[in-house]
């Protein structure tokens, strides 16, 4: 008896031995240093081959190479490269049409297809279904040949939903699936309405807050808070919520107002999550593959980044039913998004793949996301509603027994992503391309995969309860800044005339590392009295929320958690996010202006910030009648409304425009010739005793302007060249910081005259006299110690103050006195 137990012991760890032998669940390298080095590719099954293209190509590399299943080896396959510019970027959305012999490529809203009996690329142009979609995932049904494309929609009215739309490949004609049944848009639209009633009162509270010293709030706006929490409460769809909305409103009453802020974003919180419980369709969200289960006739969705969280949600489509639903199984992989997707065919499973999550590192240059560590193979089974683990492999650098995909966003925005590079063999197995790098070679893994030894104990130490949300933490959430340390005293009553004053530090600075504000300029919110900066881009991160700064209690806040464009040069994906706030661009110099008019923050390419509610109006971009770039626009807020200087949108000329909330932009027709604005040298600020504009003029990039201004006349349009007297002094080489002081008649440069060097050396203010029209100079100290190009300047008129707010949140005050100035008129 005992020999048979230990001769059936012995069969069995035989047994898998072999299947080890065999690369059952676990990778084995076929091939190395074979398809080159590529950013965003992808690996397409079409006849009995995986086609490999796509992204950024480094190198002699032949655009389309194989890799034939059957003998195992790598072709080039094609030289034929797409009709793109730029090239195409087609990660998570191509599909092989196998029985046309024809891919599909969709890259920026374009399609592209390729023949692959002519290896011919065709540039098909924009989809006119897939208008307003962002972050498009695709998958094929290669039976009935439908393609089906899921994307975040930013329609109005749809914000915050995925939109799908559908592709008879037999026709070409692209439909949208029909939407959810009127009740379910109901529903969805009553709890919309409460979660923006809700941020409307999280705005107004933090605005209460903040800006009081003692962390309270005026009475009238603790009556008012008040007041929302009430009408909250009467909602429909919200009753069910009363009691937390009495919970704010007693908090309030009793002067908690921090307590009241941090109660109402919990209450958000959970009308958000219960709003999106109730989706008939997947939410909004990016870098989340879409997969077709052939076995159970099934589109399968898993997780992705919503840009200020990772979720762990799971969908599936039934093309037949024209209906999404959320599956419900008991434990999923952990929030990530960047993974990959595939089915297996004949096992009814679909393989999940890798994947990143965001880091909480903030120090300067640091990525905003890290590799999901480590790296799982999930198995998800639509039809027992079942995820399981098959694997997970600890990756380092420079191990060779494991597979290390180098995931990680491209391009100078970063607003592509490369994903794992995995395909199905075709026999239940997975096949990964490993690109390589400057560091490594290519390598090409295989894994055969055996659905029965799935990790039971793994999954229960790895998985996470479904539909949860991964934020980010620290200084990366807005309750960061939301502490009850009492704030030192500004001393804005105190301050000496015409001396550069450093105010207090703020107790916590959201601008700090990877999260200054670099590149950006403030205005002054002359309605409530702060200081609004959004500054980014270019070597930092480009978030979309701006930072206030309230000069009456030295406090510092952001409106909402920081969201990811995952940029390094300023920019994003698609222009905005997935709730449709606009990313930073490279600079922002210039790029914004407080419109007294409209009482919001007007941006040059269209959107409007509401500084009450501390977000972003999501109706948003405007239509603009000019040419708005980073590099070429400059604006400015009048009484008029904000005025913007670039180019014509269709015409070859520089011109003005103004803001009109219920108009939109007006042309000012200028009557005279524009010199095109330089975004690092040129400013413009308002003359209100004369009603004029005053364009600054620095020379353009790396030079100096002849110290020269410009004059726009609101009355007569008259553009007029201005020359003062002491020319010398305005020679300067960026006027894009210039601020009018009314009660000075004073036109005050952020650009210094420093005489001397090192420690010797004395900066001195440049100032224009519009009054004498002349250039002087006054010492008023040696003031922000941080370059030019990262300060914001703005002018608080009721105090007679210059503010000066750095790219790392230090604030500088200025008393202008002009009956006790020394100006100068030489150092």
């Amino acid at each position: 008896m005992r020999s048979g137990k230990l001769t059936l012991l012995a069969m069995v760890i035989l047994a898998a031995a072999a299947s080890r032998a065999l690369g059952a669940n676990d990778w084995t390298e076929i091939a190395r240093d074979r398809t080159g080095q590529r950013s965003g590719a992808v690996l397409v099954p079409a006849a009995g081959k995986l086609l490999y293209f796509g992204g950024d190509v480094v190198g002699k590399v032949p655009y389309m190479q194989a890799f034939d299943l059957a003998g195992g080896s790598w072709s080039d396959f094609s030289s034929a490269k797409p009709p793109a510019r730029r090239g195409i970027h087609v990660y998570y959305q191509t599909v092989c049409d196998a029985k046309a012999g024809v891919l599909y490529c969709l890259s920026s809203g374009r399609l592209y297809t390729f023949d692959l009996a002519k290896g011919k690329w065709n540039d098909r142009g924009p989809v006119a279904a897939l208008a307003g979609l962002s972050w498009h995932a695709a998958a094929i049904d290669q039976e009935a040949r439908k393609l089906v494309v899921v994307g975040a929609d930013k329609r109005p009215g749809n914000l915050g939903w995925s939109r799908t739309v559908v592709c008879d490949l037999a026709s070409g004609k692209w439909s949208e699936l029909p939407p959810p049944d009127e009740e379910a848009r109901t529903r969805r639209r009553q709890l919309v309405a409460g979660v923006e009633a809700i941020g409307e009162l999280i705005g107004r509270t933090r605005l209460a807050w903040y800006r009081d010293p003692k962390g309270i709030g005026t009475d009238a706006e603790i009556k008012d808070l008040a007041q929302r929490c009430r009408a909250l409460k009467e909602l429909p769809g919200m009753s069910k919520f009363a009691a937390a909305a009495e919970k704010v409103a007693a908090l309030l009453a009793e002067r908690k107002t921090l307590g009241a802020l941090k109660a109402a974003r919990a209450l958000q919180r959970e009308v958000e999550q219960l709003a999106e419980g109730q989706y008939p369709v997947p939410p909004s969200r990016r870098n989340s593959p879409l997969a077709f289960d052939a076995t159970n006739k099934l589109f399968v969705l898993f997780g992705g980044d919503h840009e200020d969280y990772l979720t762990n949600d799971t969908w599936l489509l039934d093309l037949s039913r024209g209906a999404w639903r959320r599956a419900r199984p008991k434990l999923a992989p952990s929030p990530r998004a960047g993974h990959a997707l595939v089915h297996l065919p004949g096992t009814g499973k679909v393989a999940l793949y890798a994947g990143y999550v965001q880091s909480n590192d903030n120090w300067y240059g640091t990525r905003p996301w890290k590799p999901a560590q480590p790296q799982e193979l999930w198995l998800y089974d639509a039809k027992a509603d079942r995820w399981d683990l098959l694997g997970a492999w600890q990756a380092k650098r420079g191990a060779a027994a494991i597979p290390a995909p180098e995931l990680g966003f491209y391009g100078y925005s970063g607003q592509y992503y490369s994903p794992p590079v995995l395909a199905t063999d075709g026999k239940g197995g997975l096949i990964l391309e490993v690109p390589g790098t400057s560091r490594s070679k290519s390598a090409t893994w295989t894994l055969k995969v055996d659905a029965a030894r799935h990790d039971a104990a793994g999954a229960k130490k790895l998985g996470k309860a479904p539909d949860q949300r991964l934020y980010r933490t620290e200084r990366f959430l807005a309750s960061y800044c939301e502490v009850p340390d009492a704030p030192k005293p500004t001393g804005l009553d105190k301050l000496p005339a015409n001396k550069w004053v450093a105010l207090p530090p703020v107790r916590r600075n959201a601008a700090y590392g990877c999260r200054q504000r670099d590149w950006g300029t403030a205005v002054w919110d002359s309605d409530n009295d702060q200081i609004i900066l959004w500054g980014g881009g270019h070597c930092v991160r480009s978030a979309s929320c701006p930072l206030h700064y309230s000069p009456i209690s030295g406090r510092m806040v952001e409106g909402y958690d920081a969201d990811e464009p995952y940029s390094a040069n300023g920019g994003g994906g698609f222009g905005s996010s997935l709730v449709n706030r606009p990313w930073v661009d490279a600079h922002a110099y210039n790029a914004y202006a407080y419109d007294p008019k409209a009482k919001l923050m007007v941006t040059s390419s269209g959107f409007l910030y509401d500084p009450l509610r501390m977000d972003w109006l999501r109706d948003g971009p405007m239509r603009r009648p000019f040419r708005f770039t980073w590099s070429s626009t400059v604006m400015e807020a009048t009484p008029h409304g904000a005025v913007v200087w670039t180019r014509a949108a269709k015409e070859n000329r520089v011109g003005l425009w103004v803001f009109d909330r219920a108009k939109g932009w007006t042309d000012l027709k200028p009557r005279g010739k524009l010199r095109q604005p330089y975004c690092d040298s040129e400013g413009m600020t308002y003359d209100s005793k004369r009603d004029r504009l005053l364009l600054g003029w620095g020379g353009g990039y790396m030079k100096a302007g002849d110290g020269t201004l410009t004059a726009f006349d609101f009355k007569s349009r008259d553009v007029e060249k201005v020359t003062p007297g002491n020319l010398d002094l305005g020679r300067i080489q960026n006027t894009r910081e210039m601020m009018y002081a009314d009660h000075a008649d004073w036109v005050l440069f952020a650009e210094p005259l420093v005489v001397g060097k090192g420690k010797a050396a004395r900066p001195y203010l440049r100032i224009y006299d519009c009054r004498k029209n002349k250039y002087f100079l006054l010492d008023a100290g040696r003031g922000p110690q941080a370059p030019t190009h990262s300060q914001g300047w703005c002018y608080d008129a009721g105090r007679k103050l210059l503010y000066v707010i750095t790219f790392r949140g230090a604030v500088h005050a200025l008393r202008i006195d002009p009956s006790s100035a020394e100006l100068r008129e030489k150092p």
